[in-house]
């Protein structure tokens, strides 16, 4: 995990210290690394996309949803472009879950992975207009709702090892000297979802991979060096040595002293994966001191 922590709110911890026993509290921004949804490995597979044309969507917007899909993926695993395949096929009564269909898939396209493309569904479009007395433009906003599912199969065994149905609404505003007529705010609202596809495949293939995520956490800050040492180490994000010093001072004798160090310790040890540890450290500085950021922290770490 990654931590930020701004000069002039170090400063105005100090300050506060100074002029009180009580113990500080400075936040720091951090981010916070999200296993993917689907843990599958994909590097080193050979790969292909399927899309499944069943009459319901419009062939294009599906056939380039699944284009994208794959550049999305192909850049997340530096591949080169058209290394994951793209085909389409039209789809029967035949179940697209059907493992001797998906073997097929995967002995046609000579892929490990195989993805399944199917149900995209665009609804109607929600329109609202919106002139305002005197304004030059009218002002068009379009919602609109669409769906898609994504399957992911092995090739080999046709196990599915992944199932995503997305759901999102689009909005938009559409400017216009005139009121738009409905052949043309229809080529719009085609335009404008193609345009969004990078956006929609993006969010799709995130699935498969971690990201970050920013948060922010609360550190104790008593006077003293030392404290400010810890501090400054944990904003150059080396959990290593501030968690050195808060270490000893878990076992001063004053319980205050303690429980403030336990508890960065906590942050400390999750900022490196240890949530566990985290936990113990939070129970430890229960028992020497009640601080107030305690209780909610150790439910956000255990939820």
């Amino acid at each position: 995990m990654k931590a930020n922590l701004s000069t002039i709110g170090l400063i105005s911890v100090a300050i506060l210290t100074l002029c009180s026993c009580a113990p500080g509290v400075q936040l720091i921004d951090v981010e916070k690394r999200v296993a993917p949804r689907y843990n599958v490995e994909l590097s080193g597979k050979s790969i292909a996309i399927f899309s499944a044309l069943d009459g319901s969507c419009d062939s294009t917007v599906v056939s380039d949803l699944s284009k994208g899909i794959a550049s999305s993926l192909e850049k997340r695993l530096s591949r080169e472009e058209g290394s994951v395949f793209v085909y389409n096929f039209k789809t029967d009564s035949q179940s697209l879950n059907d493992p001797e269909l998906i073997k097929d898939l995967s002995v046609k396209s000579n892929s490990d992975l195989v993805f399944v493309l199917s149900n995209v569904k665009i609804s109607d479009a929600k329109v609202y207009l919106n002139k305002l007395p005197g304004a030059e433009y009218n002002t068009t906003y379009v919602q609109l709702p669409f769906s898609l599912k994504l399957d992911l199969f092995d090739g080999i065994t046709a196990a599915n090892l992944a199932d995503i149905n997305q759901r999102d609404t689009l909005l938009w505003e559409i400017l216009s000297r005139n009121q738009l007529k409905e052949a043309v705010l229809n080529y719009k609202i085609k335009e404008s979802f193609l345009g969004a596809i990078t956006d929609i495949v993006e969010s799709v293939s995130q699935n498969f991979f971690e990201k970050w995520d920013r948060d922010a956490r609360s550190l104790y800050f008593l006077f003293g060096s030392r404290w400010q040492e810890a501090i400054i180490a944990a904003s150059e994000f080396n959990w290593s040595k501030a968690s050195e010093i808060w270490l000893e001072a878990t076992s001063s004798e004053n319980d205050k002293v303690a429980a403030c160090a336990a508890y960065n310790l906590a942050v400390a040890c999750e900022m490196q994966d240890k949530k566990a540890l985290a936990v113990e450290w939070l129970k430890y500085s229960e028992k020497r001191y009640p601080l107030d950021q305690v209780e909610s922290y150790k439910q956000l770490l255990t939820k």
